[in-house]
């Protein structure tokens, strides 16, 4: 034979010696019927013939305690629900002080464009003498409205 051809496989288990001989009634396998194998009084499993098991069914496992309180699950979307509230009323009130600031913005600038115009077309020395002093007076009132007073010395 060649190094590659499988060997046949050798029994290393010793041949069992008896010592006396076995006496007593001889049971049958098929007289037994099925067995079953249940955890013995010091840790290891015992083999119990089927039909020797206790044939009441085991009481059904108590059930799992009602959560108390509300749904997890439920409280959960109420909080997404008042955050989506909440950036919505923050967004609303920013966007209208965001406009209030700009309202304030563009008025003060025509204003000051107004009375530079105002400055330019009318000048403080006419002709050849007389000194004027003109008085721009710009009321802001409420919901953007401005009324402007001109008056000349």
């Amino acid at each position: 034979m060649s190094d590659f051809m499988p060997r046949p496989a050798r029994d290393l288990t010793p041949p069992v010696q008896l010592s006396q001989p076995l006496t007593g009634p001889v049971e049958l396998a098929a007289d037994r019927g099925p067995v079953v194998y249940v955890p013995g009084a010091h840790g290891g499993y015992v083999a119990v013939r089927r039909e020797d098991l206790p044939t009441v069914a085991a009481p059904p496992a108590p059930a799992p305690p009602a959560p108390a309180g509300l749904d997890p699950h439920a409280q959960r979307l109420a909080a997404k629900g008042v955050l989506a509230a909440g950036a919505g009323v923050g967004t609303y009130f920013g966007a209208q002080a965001l406009a209030l600031a700009l309202d304030v913005l563009v008025q003060g600038l025509i204003a000051l464009a107004v009375a530079a115009g105002v400055a330019l077309a009318v000048g403080g020395r006419r002709g050849g003498g007389d000194t004027f002093i003109t008085h721009h007076h710009v009321t802001n009132r409420w919901w953007g409205r401005s009324s402007t007073t001109i008056r000349n010395h």
